[in-house]
């Protein structure tokens, strides 16, 4: 079938128009990399900017860039953030004697936190697998990394101080009930208070308590840290 003159010319004007109006791959790159230095990288803390749809069209096929940072604070939330907050709120003993009572409780919350640092751990991973495969060019690639440094390595590396403290925070508190369980003969409650008839075994009592408290100083300051790192101040 003949194809007219005209018809030619209207279709190579409304290609060239469709091109006119569609964003260049370097105007894409401009408006994310503005993107990552104003949204990101000029705020305090670990605060992560999602995007609208119409924002993330103006990046492109860089949208699928900045995606893998959220997509790894949602897992990193689900996993690590959320549930530490939970088990950390009602966990902490307020007595002695619940410290033998609520043994098993503790235990299982100290198993809880090993589950996270592995779920923090295959997050991580998947996220610098994700991030390795990236084809960037040279002006995106320095302000990216400072991004997902950011918003990745470093709030990383704030949890992974603080879960060493809190299992051994925990290994203390446990230490303590399984030393009242083995001398609970001359051992007695009264109320919040403790009796201990033997010298030797109030002595390491003692001793057990001093470092339970030492390790709740250290994780509360772990903790802290934390905060700081993820809201800034």
């Amino acid at each position: 079938m003949p194809v007219s003159f005209r018809s030619t010319i209207i279709a190579l004007l409304a290609g060239l128009l469709l091109a006119a109006c569609s964003p260049s791959e370097a105007d894409q790159r401009k408006a994310f990399i503005a993107f990552l230095q104003t949204d990101v990288l000029s705020k305090p803390g670990v605060r992560l900017p999602r995007p609208d749809a119409e924002k993330q069209k103006s990046f492109g096929e860089y949208a699928a860039h900045y995606a893998i940072i959220p997509r790894f604070h949602d897992r990193m939330n689900e996993s690590v953030a959320k549930p530490m907050q939970q088990a950390l709120a009602g966990a902490m003993p307020r007595s002695i004697e619940e410290v033998v009572n609520r043994k098993a409780d503790l235990a299982a919350v100290r198993a809880g936190f090993v589950k996270m640092r592995e779920a923090l751990d295959a997050a991580t991973a998947e996220a610098d697998k994700e991030r390795a495969a990236l084809k960037q060019p040279e002006d995106l690639a320095p302000v990216y990394g400072q991004a997902y440094a950011k918003l990745v390595t470093q709030p990383v590396g704030t949890f992974r101080e603080v879960f060493p403290i809190t299992d051994e925070t925990f290994g203390t508190i446990l230490a303590l009930a399984d030393l009242i369980e083995a001398n609970k003969a001359v051992i007695k409650f009264s109320g919040p208070q403790i009796q201990i008839s033997n010298p030797a075994v109030q002595a390491k009592v003692q001793a057990a308590l001093n470092a339970m408290n030492a390790k709740q100083q250290a994780m509360n300051a772990a903790q802290q840290k934390l905060r700081s790192a993820m809201y800034g101040g």
